[in-house]
């Protein structure tokens, strides 16, 4: 009976998972779930910020950044409507008591470990939209531990659904300073305005510029409290993963980046030097101010 269950939660074909009547259900418990239950499953504040100024004429795709624990409760109490999320934490969804919350709110599961139900994500999306739903869905795709960047490459479904749908996209920046959790909701904008790349560049400019601003106006932390960098950050990460233990999937949140083929990377440029012998003529290309 449960692996049935399980079977029907994970099903590819959206029409067997989200109901019109399942969608009007969940409608009428999405206040609950995004103004009581989002907030109360956190020991942190959330200081939600909500955009008034949304469009109630199309459908909206709510795009936030990824890189703490919190940040899938805090963007179903920031986005304000009733929203679908595309989540694929299956570990956490089936293990823990954020499952059914989820479940309530309205969830389209994803296993990322599963190619068919990756591209069945899309046919959910497009469904679940029209029925009159807006989507909520993290495009970093994994959570950012990155030390350098505001906000990861996306992944590029997003936008094939905003433009099968016509929906807008609304970048949305999530940070959290000790026990406080600061959103930024911005304006809705119509990224299939432009080619899919531009349009995926626009969006990631404005979600890291959100968080930039962010974390300009609330972050307290000097480089003297940071110390030793390297141990600073590495404290960092222990932390955000341990408090996702024991629900957290190391090898599929460790490899599920969005990697774009055509970028070449740092170690692909400087590949060439494993196969040099040095000398007197090509000691140059070692010198590592050229790196």
């Amino acid at each position: 009976m449960y692996n049935k269950f399980l079977e029907y939660l994970l099903e590819n074909d959206p029409k067997k998972v989200v109901s019109k009547k399942g969608y009007l259900i969940r409608k009428v418990f999405s206040p609950l779930v995004r103004n009581v239950i989002a907030p109360m499953s956190s020991k942190n504040k959330y200081h939600v910020d909500k955009n008034k100024n949304l469009p109630k004429g199309r459908p909206l795709i709510f795009a936030p950044t990824h890189g703490l624990k919190d940040d899938i409760a805090m963007g179903i109490a920031c986005t304000g409507r009733h929203t679908y999320l595309l989540f694929a934490s299956l570990p956490d969804f089936f293990g823990t008591i954020d499952g059914p919350a989820l479940w309530l709110n309205g969830v389209m599961l994803l296993d990322r470990k599963n190619k068919e139900s990756r591209q069945a994500a899309k046919d959910k999306m497009k469904y679940v939209i029209s029925l009159g739903a807006d989507i909520l869905m993290y495009p970093e795709g994994t959570l950012n531990k990155t030390e350098n960047l505001l906000v990861q490459k996306l992944f590029p479904g997003i936008y094939d659904v905003a433009k099968r749908t016509h929906a807008l996209v609304v970048p949305v920046a999530i940070i959290q300073e000790g026990k406080d959790i600061y959103s930024k909701v911005l304006d809705a904008v119509d990224i299939c305005q432009y080619e899919k790349q531009e349009g995926l560049t626009v969006l990631r400019d404005l979600m890291a510029t959100a968080k930039y601003e962010l974390m300009e106006e609330y972050s307290k932390i000097s480089r003297t409290d940071i110390g030793n960098a390297k141990e600073y950050w590495d404290n960092f990460l222990d932390d955000l993963v341990n408090q996702m233990f024991p629900y957290y999937d190391y090898e599929i949140e460790n490899s599920s980046q969005y990697i774009d083929k055509n970028e070449i990377t740092y170690l692909q440029v400087f590949a060439h030097l494993k196969n040099i012998t040095p000398n007197t003529n090509n000691a140059f290309l070692f010198n590592k101010r050229l790196r």
